[in-house]
């Protein structure tokens, strides 16, 4: 059976630099996915669950959710759909706000009710609709100076040696990832251990994450002004169309409406397969 899955994104004019609203309702499912930028955003209506390296999450309407730059995480509504604000911001402008100190910290929590750090995020998202630059730029201060928490413990010590040297080679050529095999030999193991414990420390297999690197990096392109045709050929996805479906997927839009830095509400007819 044939469903219409309902998904529809606002993405609000940009205010200040380096930083983004969006509004979204939606049924999809989002895969494994990671942000450059530190995000914080309101659940409006339905429920939210996302898979984090701390465990399963989950949001329902009035809490605040949140996510740090480079986590790995999902999302599914709980129910039929939800809909959520949410506020990206570049950690270069935290830094310019609240800090060196402050941008290299991770945000402490994945969803919770916290009315005080709602009323903080309402003032933002109002400011930042309006174009009201000034104020803006206060209240996420503000928010900022508030919410960042320490930096990890020292006993916590992230991906292994073996695993980094596949991340670096990912991050140093995004447009042309490694093989298994290549992955296998960074990391002296034998290809399914490789894949095991790659997956296990990053949550995400080396092709996935090699192609959140490539997404990420197509954002800033087009942030920058780079046309989809551009960016498809610039960073290895096989033609504008590949860009466009892997974009949509884990961004919600297409390439085209995000560059335009000012897209009304898309309406996606995408169609899914029902049981």
């Amino acid at each position: 059976m044939t469903v219409f899955l309902e998904h529809r994104v606002r993405l609000a004019p940009r205010c200040l630099q380096g930083v983004e609203v969006f509004s979204i309702c939606s049924a999809r499912r989002f895969p494994r996915h990671a942000h450059d930028q530190f995000g914080l955003g309101i659940m409006r209506a339905g429920g939210h669950m996302s898979w984090s390296e701390s465990g399963q999450v989950e949001a329902g309407q009035g809490d605040v959710i949140a996510v740090s730059p480079n986590e790995i995480h999902d999302g599914a509504p709980i129910g039929a759909s939800r809909c959520w604000d949410m506020i990206f911001v570049e950690p270069t402008t935290v830094a310019r706000m609240a800090g060196t100190q402050a941008a290299g910290r991770e945000l402490g929590f994945a969803a919770r009710s916290a009315p005080s750090l709602l009323t903080h995020l309402e003032h933002a998202l109002v400011a930042l609709r309006a174009g009201e630059e000034a104020v803006a730029e206060e209240a996420l201060t503000t928010l900022f100076s508030d919410v960042l928490l320490k930096k990890r413990p020292a006993g916590d010590r992230g991906p292994s040696r073996a695993t980094t040297l596949v991340l670096e080679r990912i991050r140093d050529r995004p447009d042309a990832p490694p093989s298994l095999d290549e992955v296998a030999g960074l990391m002296g193991m034998h290809r399914t251990g490789a894949l095991r414990r790659f997956r296990r420390e990053v949550g995400a297999t080396p092709h996935d994450y090699a192609m959140q690197m490539r997404l990420r990096l197509a954002r800033r392109a087009l942030a920058a002004g780079s046309t989809p045709a551009e960016v498809a050929l610039d960073l290895g996805f096989a033609d504008q169309s590949h860009l466009t479906r892997s974009f949509v997927r884990q961004f919600g839009l297409p390439p085209g409406h995000y560059r335009s830095a000012n897209a009304t509400i898309v309406q996606d007819g995408e169609r899914g397969r029902g049981v």
